[in-house]
């Protein structure tokens, strides 16, 4: 009987130091069984919260376990990124995230987290480019016009941004480095403001997404001269690149992803992300997707890392060389 108690013990103690993973794969068999939350770092209404509520509804109907999602804007999105690398790490919270993520560290002496060790990278699901727009007022029709214009007269023509170091603001100080020329910038509090200096012709340059000023393109009152991502936008397909026309290294594009606390497990990860590839391979997914400009983007585990890691370089190479500040 000693024998047999202290086999049964031995045996015990030998299954409790199996390697983790085997237990965790055995619990999430049934995962998802209780509500998601993907976390929002704005307010309702924008792009990034539409886009999660777009995803949140087709998860919902696929797993039949409620996906919520919960805004909590302010610090820049360290209030809701902070609340998520907090959170316990079992596939029951996620962070909705897009490149300010990685771009606050370079403005903020010390954040509450590391926006890439604290954080599993799970999948991107959408991203989008900006258009190069400027005000008929300005006679040209090319970004190479638009070049030459600018460096005859430096410092002269307004430049319409929102947000310091918001994507658009640190774009067109790469557009500033790599064009060899110097505009002007105006700061304004939001897109809408500085939409209306735009239409007024209060600023004759501007950065935004394709969808949302299609139809002032379409009436005449501006002009869409470039796309400062790798590839054309499907509803303007007559607009070249920056890249192509003459901007090699130009790349801005804005992603929105998946962020989950470190430590999620791998089995966990790879379902949440199994439905995540599911909902976008929907053609009316891809429709409601285009209608806010943006389109499917799948980039998953390490090479989602690997885009977070080169963001953060990039965009804090922009920040140290224009010495950009948060006041």
């Amino acid at each position: 009987m000693k024998i047999r108690r202290r086999q049964f013990v031995q045996g015990i103690a030998g299954t409790c130091s199996l390697p983790f993973t085997v237990f965790d794969t055995w619990s999430q068999e049934g995962y998802p069984n209780k509500p998601i939350k993907i976390v929002v770092p704005y307010a309702p209404g924008g792009t990034t919260d539409v886009v999660a509520r777009i995803l949140g509804q087709k998860l919902t109907e696929l797993w039949g376990q409620s996906v919520l999602i919960e805004n909590r804007p302010g610090g820049g999105t360290v209030i809701a990124a902070s609340a998520v690398a907090k959170s316990p790490a079992d596939g029951y919270t996620f962070l909705l995230a897009n490149n300010t993520h990685v771009i606050n560290e370079h403005l903020m002496s010390k954040l509450p987290f590391d926006p890439i060790k604290d954080f599993t990278a799970v999948t991107t699901m959408a991203a989008a480019d900006y258009l190069l727009l400027v005000n008929p007022s300005l006679l040209v029709n090319t970004i190479q016009e638009f070049i030459a214009l600018a460096k005859s007269k430096p410092g002269q023509i307004n430049f319409g941004t929102h947000g310091v170091a918001g994507l658009t603001h640190l774009a067109v100080n790469m557009l500033q480095a790599q064009a060899g020329i110097k505009l002007q910038l105006v700061q304004y509090k939001g897109a809408g403001p500085a939409m209306t200096a735009m239409l007024a012709d209060e600023v004759q340059v501007y950065f935004d997404a394709a969808a949302t000023v299609l139809p002032q393109i379409q009436a005449g009152k501006l002009k869409a001269l470039a796309v400062t991502g790798k590839n054309r936008v499907a509803i303007l397909p007559q607009v070249p690149t920056l890249r192509e026309s003459g901007m090699s290294d130009f790349d801005v594009t804005i992603w929105y992803g998946l962020l989950a606390p470190a430590g999620l497990p791998l089995a966990v990860a790879e379902k949440f992300r199994a439905g995540v590839v599911s909902v976008l391979a929907r053609p009316d997914i891809k429709t409601q997707f285009a209608g806010l400009g943006v389109q499917p983007l799948q980039v998953s585990g390490p090479a989602f890392d690997a885009l977070l890691k080169s963001d953060s370089d990039k965009y804090g190479a922009i920040i140290r060389a224009g010495n950009i500040k948060i006041e």
